[in-house]
């Protein structure tokens, strides 16, 4: 890690933003998972509405798109996998975001389903979606050093034969 990141990290400002801006998102995502989990057969319309997938493929997205934020928002709120939990927030917002802009092109002026139905939103939210990933994204780049993978040192793997190998 470089002296600069550690240093900006090491700000007593960076690290308060970090949390309230993790909170935040977090937040976002819980709200989120919960409004869509409550009632996953309106989901499954909100996201039939986008006219992109099939039924089938919509009724498991109805569960597996709410289930993967509650993940996410819980880790984001822990602070627990920050780093998985941040990659997959930019993977969704992204995901969402190319959505938004297909229902926009082909035309469609339909609820984009955020929020389930707790929230209609019927505007373009592709700016919203935008700020989150400038905010996941200063998120990605202001972790500690603690919380980045360390590249593994040359002959750092267990030998044959010791409690790290599982044998075949």
């Amino acid at each position: 890690m470089s002296t600069v990141n550690r240093t900006v990290a090491a700000r007593p400002v960076v690290r308060i933003s970090r949390y309230a801006l993790r909170f935040l998102i977090a937040a976002l995502f819980l709200f989120a998972a919960v409004a869509k989990l409550l009632d996953p057969a309106a989901f499954a319309q909100q996201i039939a509405n986008y006219q992109l997938t099939p039924w089938p493929v919509t009724a498991g997205l109805a569960v597996l798109l709410p289930a993967l934020e509650l993940c996410v928002g819980i880790c984001l709120l822990l602070g627990r996998w920050e780093s998985g939990a941040l990659v997959w927030t930019a993977i969704l917002l992204t995901i969402f975001s190319g959505a938004l802009v297909a229902a926009i092109a082909r035309g469609l002026s339909i609820d984009c389903g955020c929020f389930g139905r707790s929230v209609e939103n019927t505007g373009t939210i592709w700016p919203r979606n935008l700020a989150l990933l400038v905010v996941t994204g200063f998120l990605w780049f202001s972790r500690g050093e603690g919380s980045r993978p360390r590249p593994a040192a040359a002959g750092s793997l267990p030998e044959p034969g010791t409690r790290g190998d599982r044998g075949t």
